[in-house]
C-alpha cells in the first residue's frame, strides 16, 4: 500500500528529502523509490566518508529520514562508546540541524531492540527516541520514530547486521550446503519484507497527521515459527539440517503490535508465504 503525494502537490512545493544512510540495506531501498517519485532527494553516508556528525548541508529540507547508524548488536557490545557516538550523538546533530533548518520532520530508523533493552545498541536506540520525543515537545518539530522488527527480502546478504536467519538459510541453499537451526526451532519470530519497511516510511512522511515523537513497531503483526520457514523449504528443496544448542539469552517470540500505526492508514502488504516464495524461488 503505497501512498503518494498528488503530483501537482508534489511539484507545487518541490518536496526536499535528506536520508541518511542512504547506502545501507534499507536506506538504499528507500533513497531509490523516494528518487523514483520524483522527490529531490539527497543522501549522506558514511561509505562515502560522509559522517553525519560534520556533513550536514546547510540549506532548508522538508524531510529527513535518519536511517545512519551502526546496527551491530554484538559491535555495540563490544564498543559500546564508540556506538554511542554514531547512534546517538549523530541523532542529537540532525535533530538539531532539523530545528535550525525548519525540518517539518524527521523520521528516525528505530529498532524492536528499544523495546526490550538487552545491549548497548538498543540503549542507544531507546534514547534516541526519547530526544525524537523531547524535541517535538520543546521545539515542536514533528517527529517519528519506526522501530523495526525482522527485515528481511529476496536480497538480502547472508551476513551483516540486517541478516536474518531467511537470508542465512538462502545463502545455504545456494551453496549447497547443510542448513543450521538453533535449538527446537519454535522460536517465533515478526518476519516484515523490506519493501513493507520502505512503504512505511513513505506513509511516514505523507501522513497528514501529527506524530508527536511517538513510537511505532513496524512489522507484519504475526510472528513465525522457525520450524515453519523449515517444513516450507523441506517442500520445495533437497537440504539436510544441522541442529545446534538453542542460543543462550535467545527469546521465544517476537511479535509487532502494528494497530497503533496501522489505525493510522499503513498495513503490511506482503505475508510471509508470498516473501519465502520470493525468497526461496530465488535461492534454487
Amino acid at each position: 500500500m503505497e501512498i503518494l503525494l498528488p503530483e501537482t502537490r508534489r511539484k507545487r512545493y518541490r518536496v526536499k528529502v535528506l536520508v541518511t544512510g542512504h547506502k545501507g540495506y534499507i536506506g538504499s531501498n528507500l533513497y531509490k523509490s523516494l528518487r523514483a517519485h520524483g522527490y529531490e532527494t539527497v543522501g549522506i553516508d558514511l561509505k562515502d566518508g560522509e559522517d553525519v556528525l560534520y556533513c550536514l548541508p546547510k540549506q532548508k529540507f522538508d524531510y529527513v529520514f535518519h536511517l545512519a547508524a551502526l546496527p551491530s548488536v554484538q559491535f555495540s557490545v563490544e564498543n559500546p562508546s564508540y556506538s554511542l557516538r554514531h547512534n546517538v550523538l549523530a541523532t542529537s546533530v540532525i535533530l538539531e540541524w532539523a530545528k535550525n533548518y525548519g525540518v517539518s520532520r524527521v523520521i528516525f530508523s528505530s529498532s524492536a531492540a528499544a523495546s526490550n533493552i538487552k545491549s548497548p545498541y538498543g540503549l542507544h536506540k531507546r534514547m534516541s527516541e526519547m530526544e525524537c520525543k523531547l524535541y517535538s515537545d520543546l521545539y515542536k518539530i514533528d517527529t517519528v520514530c519506526l522501530r523495526y522488527f525482522n527485515v528481511y527480502s529476496e536480497d538480502q546478504a547472508p551476513s551483516g547486521p540486517y541478516s536474518t536467519v531467511i537470508s542465512a538459510w538462502m545463502e545455504g541453499i545456494r551453496e549447497k550446503k547443510p542448513l543450521q537451526i538453533d535449538g527446537d526451532g519454535e522460536q517465533a519470530r515478526d518476519f516484515i519484507h523490506l519493501s513493507d519497511i520502505v512503504n512505511a516510511n513513505l506513509f511516514a512522511m505523507q501522513c497528514d497527521e501529527n506524530f508527536s515523537g511517538q513510537c511505532y513497531d513496524i512489522g507484519s503483526g504475526s510472528s513465525a515459527k522457525l520450524n515453519q520457514i523449515k517444513h516450507f523449504i523441506d517442500a520445495r528443496h533437497e537440504v539436510s539440517w544441522i541442529h545446534r544448542d538453542a542460543r543462550q539469552g535467545d527469546i521465544r517470540e517476537s511479535t509487532a503490535k502494528i494497530s497503533p500505526f496501522v489505525e493510522f492508514g499503513w498495513g503490511p502488504c506482503i505475508s510471509i508465504e508470498e516473501g519465502l516464495k520470493r525468497c526461496f524461488k530465488k535461492a534454487s
